[in-house]
């Protein structure tokens, strides 16, 4: 039986927390859910990820980015599979079970994801929609260098908005409007309903790739 997972997702080491609440079926994929993430956070998918969960030992989740050179999978570790031969039902089956995200190996940005409830779904019925149900304040810009540099990039948000600087510094060059503070989970919500075109298109362009 199909279930709805309620996820709480974190972005580790920000302040305040930068955080979404999904409502998410058991029977996407891993690879789903990679795009679910980068939706939902605003992500733009053009670094490596990884899912990961337990200690290290046998049966422990270990899973990312496909591979797209020949024999690049043997380069892989013994316990990696591919993400999208793995149901979210293998791993995330109760409340308190959990995974870790890492997107863009370089700024390694980590996500907790924390299932808070499960709630069986009818038998038969179309699955219902991933959807973002609260969230807070807005994910990091891409390349802005992890962390630190989004926590550099929101001290100079709050000099500027407080009059103490005219100008941003210039390795944040544009980001003087950045909405630090709003989610966009209409945006998100919108986009989301769109998941199955896009992991389609993403599919599509990993087969002709691999295939060169």
């Amino acid at each position: 039986m199909a279930n709805l997972l309620t996820i709480k997702a974190s972005l580790r080491d920000t302040r305040p927390l930068v955080w979404r609440r999904l409502l998410v079926p058991d029977t996407l994929t891993f690879w789903e859910l990679h795009f679910v993430l980068q939706l939902a956070f605003g992500w733009e998918n053009s670094h490596l990820f990884e899912f990961r969960a337990g200690r290290g030992g046998p049966g422990d989740l270990r899973t990312g980015s496909p591979p797209l050179q020949p024999g690049e999978l043997d380069f892989m570790d013994e316990e990696w599979r591919d993400p999208r031969q793995i149901m979210l039902s293998e791993v995330l089956r109760a409340p308190q079970n959990q995974v870790e995200y890492v997107y863009d190996m370089g700024d390694y940005w980590q996500h907790q994801l924390l299932v808070e409830a499960t709630e069986p779904l009818p038998a038969g019925a179309p699955l219902p929609p991933v959807r973002c149900t609260a969230g807070r304040r807005a994910g990091p810009p891409e390349d802005i260098g992890g962390p630190p540099g989004f926590e550099m990039l929101l001290a100079a948000l709050a000099e500027k908005a407080a009059g103490k600087r005219k100008r941003m510094p210039g390795h944040f060059s544009g980001l003087g409007n950045y909405p630090a503070d709003d989610p966009a989970l209409d945006l998100v919500n919108k986009q989301l309903a769109e998941l199955p075109a896009i992991v389609a298109e993403f599919d599509k362009w990993l087969a002709g790739f691999q295939q060169n």
